[in-house]
């Protein structure tokens, strides 16, 4: 059931396949990627021309509004995921390698979104490597699931932890993020980033079952920060933003793991 209803025209299986193939080294997660495009017989689940309804405007809108779930709109291909494109290729009803290659850098940044969301991005212990390889929660099939589903946006948020703590941080964060940002607030942000690491920590918990320190919670609409007793904000932070490099994340997480985790 999950397989049938994918309403878009499919490329040749080779199109797919071999695009798949080349753009491998350039994916979060290859191997889900893969499991998915397998499961849908390597056709597009995306692009198509606009008398065939996919869910691809959702899919782009969803990643317009990572902030707003404490993440970073660069670690989802912002530079191929580009909108005059999409428009070109639907315009079109291209079928070719682009279409192919659109398509499947799609799929890797929503997958990697629901892992991000499910796991947190700096997981110590669900590291991506050991999602790719394959665990009980499949970001793939959360995807097809909500390919299939009229309330797309619903079934990818239905990922995330369910606890207070998460949910009441998820509201206020929206509200900061989205309502009051376009209402001329001023908000600091260096409050978005400790509430965004603080998310992080939650999907820890989460997936976990371990206890991690929270340097910030929201309870009742009210902001109440702790004591960074472990020192590890500003590392936490740097690594969400990308702001530091390969070889310094691997070595804060190890110190992440060894002392909050």
């Amino acid at each position: 059931m999950l397989l049938a209803p994918f309403k878009s025209k499919a490329v040749s299986d080779t199109t797919i396949y071999h695009t798949l193939k080349r753009s491998r080294t350039y994916l979060y997660y290859p191997q889900s990627v893969e499991r998915f495009y397998k499961a849908n017989g390597y056709k597009l689940a995306w692009i198509a021309a606009d008398t065939i309804k996919t869910h691809v405007w959702d899919g782009m809108l969803l990643l317009d509004c990572v902030r707003q779930y404490g993440l970073n709109h660069e670690d989802y291909h912002p530079k191929q995921l580009l909108y005059p494109e999409l428009h070109k290729l639907i315009k079109q009803n291209a079928k070719g390698e682009a279409a192919a290659l659109y398509d499947i850098f799609l799929t890797d940044a929503i997958i990697r979104f629901i892992n991000d969301l499910h796991y947190g991005k700096l997981n110590p212990v669900y590291t991506a490597e050991k999602i790719d390889n394959g665990l009980k929660f499949k970001a793939y099939t959360e995807l097809m699931l909500a390919l299939n589903s009229n309330d797309f946006d619903g079934v990818i948020n239905s990922v995330q932890p369910k606890a207070k703590l998460y949910l009441d941080l998820q509201d206020h964060m929206r509200l900061l993020v989205g309502q009051r940002s376009g209402d001329c607030y001023l908000i600091p942000q260096g409050l978005i980033r400790k509430m965004a690491i603080n998310m992080e920590r939650l999907r820890w918990i989460s997936t976990t079952g371990k206890k991690v320190h929270l340097t910030l919670i929201v309870r009742g609409g009210d902001v109440i920060s702790y004591k960074d007793e472990y020192h590890q904000d500003k590392q936490l932070e740097r690594l969400l933003y990308n702001e530091s490099t390969t070889n310094k994340k691997h070595l804060t997480l190890n110190k992440i793991k060894s002392s909050g985790l």
